[in-house]
């Protein structure tokens, strides 16, 4: 839990290392060879070629990520724990949306594709922020593009605090429903390591308590 405090207290920590903090807070994770990984794929994309428009980038990383590698949501056992273990999403290519955007991102960043999180209404998405208008991207569907995309004027980023958030919200309520009273309220516990606002800072000191209540 350390690893990600200390993390979370950063200004611009990255959507890897906090992703892999938050799976080693809950359980082991050999966060080396989840980092080469990534690495691994970044330089399948390069050998690919990355190519200079937006459209072209989208389709270079999908290439590799959607249908080399078949990364998609898993809609069998939709809101399992390890959806949301971004070393286990790399090992079984199976995930949430938001853990497989953060793999999108990730890439990305490796090799200068500015890929960026996406939190829209009971969804996740990854979307290109180059010259130009934004592309939104489903990786739960093999990085296809988003139909009926907002506009462009309302396509806000979410920071990477929040989505470290909406990753924690996951893994709570998923233990929660599992009865895994213990990691459920280690993961709320997590959040109250994020820099929130007073609002939200409230409601996930409620949860956690609510949570605490359970274990007595």
């Amino acid at each position: 839990m350390e690893r990600f405090a200390q993390l979370a207290r950063t200004d611009a920590p990255t959507l890897d290392l906090l992703a892999l903090a938050i799976a080693g807070a809950l359980r082991e994770v050999d966060e080396a060879a989840a980092l080469a990984e990534l690495d691994r794929l970044a330089g399948d994309v390069v050998r690919n070629g990355i190519g200079e428009t937006g459209l072209e980038q989208v389709e270079a990383l999908r290439t590799v990520l959607g249908r080399r590698e078949r990364f998609l949501g898993d809609v069998e056992d939709y809101d399992h724990p390890d959806n949301s273990m971004l070393d286990l999403v790399l090992e079984h290519r199976r995930g949430l949306p938001i853990l497989l955007s953060v793999v999108w991102i990730e890439v990305g960043r490796r090799v200068g594709i500015p890929i960026r999180g996406v939190g829209l209404p009971g969804h996740y998405v990854a979307g290109w922020f180059g010259d130009g208008e934004p592309i939104l991207i489903d990786p739960f569907k093999g990085g296809i593009l988003l139909p009926d995309p907002p506009p462009a004027g309302r396509i806000v980023q979410t920071p990477v605090h929040l989505t470290a958030l909406r990753i924690l919200s996951n893994l709570a309520s998923s233990y929660e429903r599992r009865g895994d009273v213990g990691r459920s309220l280690k993961a709320a516990q997590l959040r109250l390591e994020l820099p929130l606002g007073d609002r939200d800072m409230r409601v996930m000191e409620f949860e956690h308590r609510r949570l605490g209540a359970r274990m007595n």
